[in-house]
């Protein structure tokens, strides 16, 4: 997320409740290789199949299956499957990048060559942000329609559907965490009534309590369509502090020296889980940056394999 976007951060009062209505979903489909992406921006998106930063150094297309949920390029999930034996269980990845449409799936290809190469299976998600039709409710729509492939992609990749994880990064956070609780929306609500409720969810530098006084929140406002005081119903739903309890074992790591998002937000997330009596494994860092959270050889991304091997042992 962009630093201008979350300095200064206040914890605001006051829980909120209740949602809005929201899209319909497309059907999914699996191929093995990338089939193409649909025209999108006036200059054209870019084309999964044949460019070759969509794959993470170190990884092969014969490794990859897609399933798409839509026709943008970004309405896809991407597994990635260890060459030989596997751990045995999934991990859901969520990128950030502030819920807009300038990154994609492409900004974890770090993480997820770092977890295949573990031998994880890694379903990479995309979902389109706000300057692609995404946004309130789109982008939520999306990123529950990517996460439900995990059903498919466990399938694919030989793992029992009760051993799968969701993880995200910045704005991934906030989505991977929200999508972890889509349990507990109503019938009624946008990407209600999940295929896959994961066994373990984890953020890395999440936005996890978007409901404060964000001052210059340009970002958060475009995904919801409003600040909390004008869509108090959609906060309600989009926010994973309000989403508790989550039922499962949770992990939130973050750096003391995060400029972009602010530590409260892990802290408070933490305390509203603990609260409703969730366990949480929280890892706060002294020097680690935003984008210390993402990194393989920073000091979060070990805790957070740890965390994952301890429960999927």
């Amino acid at each position: 997320m962009r630093r201008r976007d979350l300095l200064g951060l206040t914890l605001a009062g006051g829980l909120l409740a209740g949602c809005g209505d929201g899209d319909g979903e497309a059907t999914p489909s699996a191929t093995d290789t990338p089939t193409g992406a649909a025209s999108g921006s006036p200059s054209g998106p870019p084309d999964p199949a044949t460019d070759d930063s969509f794959v993470p150094e170190g990884l092969s297309r014969d490794q990859l299956t897609v399933f798409r949920y839509g026709e943008h390029y970004r309405q896809v999930s991407d597994l990635w499957v260890p060459v030989g034996e596997h751990a045995g269980f999934l991990v859901v990845a969520v990128h950030g990048g502030g819920w807009d449409d300038t990154n994609d799936r492409r900004d974890l290809n770090v993480l997820v060559a770092d977890l295949v190469g573990r031998g994880y299976p890694t379903l990479n998600v995309d979902y389109r942000g706000f300057g692609e039709n995404g946004g309130w409710p789109g982008t939520f729509t999306d990123t529950g329609q990517a996460v439900d492939l995990a059903a498919d992609a466990a399938a694919k990749a030989s793992v029992p559907a009760d051993r799968i994880a969701f993880v995200g990064h910045s704005a991934g956070g906030h989505l991977a965490m929200w999508a972890a609780a889509r349990h507990t929306l109503a019938a009624d609500q946008p990407a209600a009534n999940p295929r896959v409720t994961p066994a373990l969810a984890a953020s890395l530098a999440g936005v996890l309590h978007p409901s404060v006084d964000y001052g210059e929140n340009d970002l958060v406002e475009a995904l919801f369509g409003g600040l909390p005081d004008q869509q108090p119903d959609r906060f309600a739903y989009g926010d994973p502090s309000l989403r508790v309890p989550y039922g499962m074992p949770l992990f939130a790591g973050a750096g003391l020296a995060d400029e972009v998002v602010p530590v409260s937000q892990t802290q408070f997330f933490a305390d509203a889980v603990t609260r409703a009596g969730d366990t949480i494994d929280v890892q706060l860092l002294d020097g680690a940056t935003h984008d210390d959270a993402k990194a393989p050889d920073g000091p979060v991304v070990p805790l957070f394999r740890d965390w994952l091997e301890q429960h999927f042992a």
